[in-house]
């Protein structure tokens, strides 16, 4: 009552908090709203927008009666009809239509938002006078994005050539709009042959100021349109937008649906572009690499202009590294040959450009293939290379190898030689991306003895993800490394060899080692075992006052199917951190066990935080779809 008495006090920011707490407190505040509006007089706009909030289709018939009040106050009115909007629903729609037929202005706009808000479709001869109305037009434009008929198809190319802004945006957003539902209608091509019927200078030049709306939502629509006119001037307008993450994203795909008269644009653009938009440039000739007769043929495509790929090259020279790697990025996409030389002199370059010229180089040497001459020739000075260059190439050389006749596998073996900790590091790395059984595995195994940490630890991780059972044994000795970090890489490359031979050490290091890092991966590789002797003993560790243990353990349970662990699991629904009650709750999801559906929802009612509500949530909804299946199959 309190806070209901608040929606009418003079502090706006005290309404404003008094409505934000009604509308937490959701249906509770209901009757005493119904009541306050039913009284009439000061606070009526104030109630009325509490129900667009907390209201239900049966406040409908209230709020049309207000809505058609021709007594009431316009600002009521006008609340009403976005209320009916909120709430949606047949009978409010039909209300709003009516409200239509008024003579207020300001009433007939309020409907209009609301039928849009609510997705109604309204015959163009309805909607034709309003759009004749100055105050109207534009919500009227708007809502003519639901009347996917020819006719509004048809006004909305003339309203894009409105003299009113607002109105040429609303006629954007609305053309894409109904581009959408004339697909769905089988149309797909419908608003672009009519676009491209009726464009001219007058269209090109209103769709390029939207290009350039204050509203990312107004210069997408307005660059989709573009598009579909093929209007490669528009990138003059979308440049100045690019920093804007959702506006690069369509750009580039503008680019690349234009192909070749696209990059002639850009390249009369390029003298005109300022440094710190050089990036940006950069990218959206990249875009081009998507252009098919690019992908297809990259080293004889005659289509490019060679201004762009020479402005690429000059640019991995930019002092700025950000700018220069995206010179890299785009060059890679291209896939011409004449990139390779620039970008393997980039590879020395210290991060991010060197990082960038080795992903780019991989990209080149994937599309031109192992037996191409570059790719043949960054091969044979692979051993000799140093320092940034060797590390990078590492990167070239994983990203590429395939199977054990790989013929990447050689200069890589030789890098894990080399006098930098930094490049048997990359080298290390790279070895475990190149799958298949092959000398790579060997070489890793002696790495183990490296006297760096780091590049111990990069070899356990790689035997790892190769999956080499003959690394076991030297898996097993990396268990008793002296460093947390190579022991704990280790117990994770065990694990993912799922080789029973390694069970005994894994429980040896859970109950002996006392670094959590290298305790929890172990706990998981004991929860693929299904033996008693590790169900009890991740039952036990549920209780270990290391929260991340109790997590670990509780997830290890989850393939085991004894009831036991389930009551192991629910035991930390009680516990004091909130992500451990999250785990539980998941894990207790993941198993199926019905046994736990009754303690989830008893839990469920008195959970405090609601993240963990919404996982118990979740919890129970699979029990109990689970529960229904059970139920419905025959005995």
């Amino acid at each position: 009552e309190r806070l209901l008495d608040g929606l009418t006090a003079e502090s706006v920011p005290a309404r404003s908090t008094c409505h934000e707490m009604l509308v937490y407190l959701g249906p509770r505040g209901l009757d005493g709203a119904l009541r306050r509006l039913a009284l009439g007089g000061r606070g009526a706009r104030m109630y009325v927008d509490l129900l667009a909030d907390i209201g239900g289709p049966e406040q409908v018939p209230l709020l049309t009666a207000v809505l058609l009040r021709a007594s009431e106050d316009d600002n009521v009115r006008a609340s009403a009809a976005a209320a009916l909007g909120a709430i949606g629903g047949p009978a409010a729609e039909r209300a709003l239509k009516g409200a239509l037929a008024s003579s207020s202005d300001m009433l007939q706009l309020f409907a209009l938002d609301a039928l849009r808000s609510i997705g109604a479709s309204l015959a163009v001869d309805t909607l034709m006078p309003l759009v004749e109305n100055a105050v109207t037009r534009r919500a009227a434009t708007s809502l003519l994005a639901h009347s996917a008929t020819p006719e509004a198809l048809e006004l909305l190319l003339a309203l894009l050539r409105d003299s009113m802004a607002g109105v040429r945006a609303a006629a954007a957003l609305a053309l894409v709009t109904l581009d959408a539902a004339f697909a769905d209608q089988g149309r797909p091509d419908a608003v672009t042959v009519a676009l491209t019927g009726s464009v001219d200078d007058t269209i090109r030049q209103r769709l390029r100021e939207l290009v350039e709306h204050r509203q990312t939502e107004v210069k997408i629509a307005a660059l989709e349109l573009c598009r579909m006119i093929r209007d490669t001037g528009a990138l003059r307008h979308v440049l100045p937008d690019m920093s804007d993450s959702v506006v690069r994203e369509r750009a580039v795909g503008f680019v690349a649906s234009l192909g070749a008269s696209a990059g002639a644009a850009l390249a009369e653009l390029l003298p005109t572009v300022p440094g710190a938009a050089l990036s940006d440039i950069f990218l959206l000739i990249g875009a081009l690499g998507d252009v098919e007769s690019i992908v297809t043929a990259p080293a004889t495509a005659t289509s490019l202009e060679p201004r762009l790929v020479a402005a690429l090259i000059d640019g991995l020279a930019h002092p700025d590294p950000g700018t220069a790697s995206v010179a890299a990025g785009a060059l890679g996409r291209l896939g011409m040959a004449t990139a390779f030389a620039p970008l393997a002199e980039a590879l020395a370059a210290p991060e991010p450009l060197g990082e960038a010229a080795a992903a780019a180089l991989a990209h080149l040497a994937q599309r031109h293939g192992p037996g191409a001459p570059p790719v043949q020739a960054l091969l044979r000075g692979a051993a000799a290379a140093t320092g940034a260059r060797a590390r990078n190439l590492c990167r070239v050389l994983g990203a590429l190898g395939h199977g054990e006749s790989s013929p990447f596998v050689p200069p890589l073996v030789a890098l894990l030689g080399a006098e930098e900790p930094g490049v048997r590091v990359a080298a290390a790395t790279a070895l475990g991306h190149i799958g298949g059984e092959h000398e790579g595995v060997t070489a890793l195994c002696l790495a183990l003895a490296d006297e760096h940490t780091a590049v111990r630890a990069a070899a356990c991780r790689s035997l790892g993800q190769l999956g080499a059972a003959a690394a076991c044994q030297a898996l097993l000795q990396a268990s008793n490394d002296d460093s947390t970090e190579v022991r704990a890489a280790a117990v994770q490359a065990l694990v993912s060899l799922d080789n029973p031979v390694a069970l005994a050490r894994l429980r040896e290091i859970v109950l002996s080692d006392s670094a959590p890092g290298v305790v929890i991966p172990a706990l998981a590789g004991l929860g693929h075992s299904g033996s008693d002797l590790d169900l009890t003993m991740l039952m036990s560790l549920c209780r270990s006052s290391d929260h991340e243990v109790a997590k670990a353990a509780a997830r290890g349970l989850v393939r085991f199917s004894a009831h036991r662990a389930t009551a192991a699991v629910l035991g930390l629904l009680d516990h004091d951190r909130w992500d451990v009650r999250w785990a539980a709750a998941e894990v207790l999801a993941e198993r199926g066990d019905l046994t736990a559906l009754a303690p989830l929802r008893r839990v469920q009612a008195v959970e405090h935080d609601p993240l963990v509500r919404q996982v118990l949530g979740g919890a129970v909804g699979r029990l109990e779809g689970l529960a229904a299946a059970d139920s419905r199959e025959p005995r």
